[in-house]
C-alpha cells in the first residue's frame, strides 16, 4: 500500500501509529466489523429500543442534548439525541453512540499530539492515490473537516487533545452491532452528526 509523503526517521513511528488509527476509523466509518465478541454495550438514560419508530427520525440540532462519555473511558461531553445508546469496544476502548438509524458516531483515541495526528489524518484522507474517491473538503476548521466523495457522500473527522492522547470522532458505527445495520446517510444527516462532533468538549 502506498502512503502520501511518508515522514522519515523521527516521525516514522508516529506515521505508523496514525496509519493504524486511520484504518480503524475507516472500518468504523464504513460500517464494517469482523466480530462483536469483545463489545460491551451499555445504555445511556432512556435508551432507544431497536424497534422504536424514533430510530427513523432525521434529527435537527435542536433535538440534541448533552451526553457524558467519561464513564465509558472517553473524557468528553458530546451532543446526541435524547436516549442514545452507548456501545464500548472492550479491546480497543472505541465508543459508538447510537441515536437512531440516522445518528451514529464513533469515538476513538490514539497516542500523540493533536497537531501531528490531525495533520496526518487530513493528508491521508485527501490523498487521491490512497483515496481515489475523494472529491473535496466541504468544510474545514482547525481540528475538524467535512469531506465529500465523488458520489456525493459526506464524511467527517473531528479531534481533541486529552492529556497525551488525541480523541477522534467520525460518523458511523460497526455494521455487526448497529441495530439497523447499514444506513445510507443523507448529506443533512452527516452534517448534523458533524455539528454534534464539533460541539464535543473535554470533561
Amino acid at each position: 500500500m502506498l502512503y502520501p509523503s511518508q515522514p522519515k526517521n523521527s516521525k516514522r513511528n508516529l506515521w505508523n501509529a496514525t496509519v493504524i488509527c486511520v484504518c480503524c476509523l475507516t472500518i468504523s466509518s464504513s460500517l464494517i466489523s469482523c466480530g462483536n465478541s469483545n463489545v460491551v454495550s451499555a445504555p445511556a438514560t432512556n435508551t432507544l429500543s431497536a424497534t422504536s419508530e424514533s430510530n427513523d427520525v432525521h434529527y435537527t440540532v435542536a433535538d440534541l442534548v448533552d451526553l457524558d462519555l467519561s464513564s465509558y473511558g472517553i473524557p468528553v461531553i458530546t451532543k446526541a439525541p435524547k436516549g442514545s445508546k452507548v456501545m464500548k469496544y472492550a479491546a480497543s476502548g472505541e465508543i459508538s453512540v447510537y441515536g437512531g438509524k440516522f445518528f451514529k458516531i464513533t469515538f476513538s483515541q490514539m497516542d500523540g499530539a493533536l497537531d501531528d495526528n490531525f495533520t496526518l489524518i487530513k493528508e491521508m484522507v485527501s490523498d487521491k492515490e490512497l483515496n481515489p474517491s475523494f472529491d473535496k473538503f466541504e468544510a474545514e476548521e482547525k481540528y475538524s473537516f467535512l469531506k465529500k466523495n465523488k458520489e456525493g457522500k459526506f464524511a467527517f473527522s473531528c479531534a481533541l487533545q486529552s492529556g497525551d492522547k488525541t480523541i477522534f470522532i467520525a460518523e458511523g458505527m460497526a455494521y455487526d452491532i448497529s441495530p439497523d445495520k447499514f444506513t445510507d446517510y443523507s448529506p443533512e444527516d452527516v452534517k448534523l452528526m458533524y455539528e454534534a462532533a464539533k460541539a464535543t468538549v473535554l470533561k
